[in-house]
């Protein structure tokens, strides 16, 4: 019996370490270095790094534990993977749509970028160079800060670009990526103008204003631009017509393309169903430009339409800037005269703001005139007194605003005030 006992114990110690290695295969336990993935949208593009992140732990990594001259699969464990939802350039290099192994060979001042088609491999360790998507030359540079985890970032990210960036350590290794807008994005239009977007001015105009930011297929912009306006000319649209309309006519010629956006403006303004605003936006564009003729013309006739306190206060403005401030100065006069509540009280801390306490506090003094029993332009003379250090005066101010009942916003407001200047509001009568 005794002998049977030992042969089984030592069965036993024999197929246990067997038995146990089995059940640690089964289970599911954190890598050392974990999982991670970063993503950056540029233009219509999705892309996405996924990788591992391996910690330096004390360790010399470039040169030592990174083999200068040697493929790295640029991170731990599985294939590091790049996805690009769409066709991109690569440091100046075409590659197509999709996923690759991503693997890097350094060097100690320049790296080689490596996009592998097999992107299911573990590492690098079965890199094959024939199937190489691209190579391309990069820098391996130095880090803006420790890294003790290997990372991936997306920086300097523009309208069409973004340089995907590889810190770890002390040293980064970026790459820039560039997405063609005009590729990607317009045909992505096309398709959504086939759809809810093409029922409105609004889609056919954000179609022609992207083109028009971007700076090509002005052709087709344009009738986009054109459609949009015939649905119903806005002040928008109108503006991206006249300007798609000027690069069309005389590409790469900037003073002929003026020219003919004016000459647009002008004939749109005549023939389609247009408003105050239309002639007001296009007297501001025509100020922008410093043609004077057409923003003194278009403003007025913005006046003439419907005379309020933005387009007279805008050609007071055109005036002044022509010179002739006895036109100005009664334009103005007349602005203010119309204002309403919200206008004056608007304008008022326009000029707080520019540090022009004087006409601030005189246009604050005007809205309590017109609107004496608003507990709110009270509130906001008092600011203006307050600013101007004129403790005194604020005061008075604040405390006709609380007789008047005012919301609990502007009650706020004024006992704040009346308490930075030493009022206790238990003396403050109702």
């Amino acid at each position: 019996m005794k002998n049977l006992s030992t042969l089984f114990q030592a069965i036993c110690l024999v197929a246990l370490p067997l038995w146990a290695g089995a059940q640690t295969q089964l289970l599911s336990t954190p890598n050392a270095s974990q999982k991670a993935s970063v993503s950056q949208t540029v233009g219509l593009t999705d892309m996405e790094v996924i990788y591992h992140r391996p910690m330096v732990n004390k360790r010399e990594v470039w040169g030592k534990l990174v083999p200068y001259g040697q493929v790295w699969r640029a991170g731990a464990n599985d294939n590091t993977t790049i996805t690009f939802s769409t066709d991109v350039m690569v440091e100046g290099q075409p590659l197509a749509a999709g996923t690759y192994g991503l693997h890097m060979i350094p060097n100690e001042k320049d790296c080689t970028v490596i996009f592998s088609k097999n992107n299911s491999a573990w590492g690098s360790f079965s890199y094959n160079p024939a199937e190489d998507a691209l190579r391309v030359p990069a820098k391996l540079t130095a880090a803006d800060h420790f890294y003790e985890y290997l990372t991936y970032d997306f920086e300097g990210v523009s309208a069409d670009a973004a340089t995907c960036m590889l810190s770890w350590g002390d040293k980064s290794i970026p790459f820039q990526v560039k997405v063609d807008l005009e590729n990607t994005v317009v045909p992505s239009i096309r398709h959504q103008l086939q759809n809810k977007a093409g029922f409105s001015w609004q889609g056919w105009n954000e179609a022609a204003n992207f083109c028009l930011q971007n700076d090509f297929n002005h052709q087709e912009a344009l009738t986009w631009a054109t459609r949009s306006v015939f649905i119903q000319p806005t002040p928008q649209n109108m503006l991206v017509k006249a300007r798609l309309t000027g690069k069309v006519n005389n590409p790469g010629n900037e003073a002929e393309a003026k020219k003919t956006v004016f000459a647009t403006l002008d004939q749109d303004l005549q023939t389609f169903p247009t408003t105050w605003r239309e002639y007001h936006a296009a007297a501001t564009y025509a100020t922008q430009q410093e043609n004077w003729e057409k923003a003194v013309s278009w403003e007025q006739k913005s006046v003439d339409m419907s005379p309020n306190m933005t387009n007279m206060m805008a050609l007071s403005g055109v005036w002044s800037k022509k010179g002739d401030e006895t036109k100005a100065k009664k334009m103005k006069a007349d602005a203010l005269a119309r204002g309403s509540n919200t206008e004056l009280n608007n304008y008022g801390y326009q000029l707080l703001g520019q540090g022009n306490m004087a006409e601030a506090i005189e246009v604050f003094e005007m809205n309590t005139k017109k609107n004496p029993t608003d507990p709110n332009v009270w509130d906001s003379l008092g600011e203006g007194y307050f600013n101007n250090n004129q403790k005194d005066k604020a005061a008075e101010a604040f405390k006709k605003s609380l007789s008047l009942n005012p919301p609990a916003n502007v009650k706020a407001n004024s006992l704040k005030f009346l308490e930075a200047m030493g009022v206790k509001a238990d003396t403050i009568k109702p």
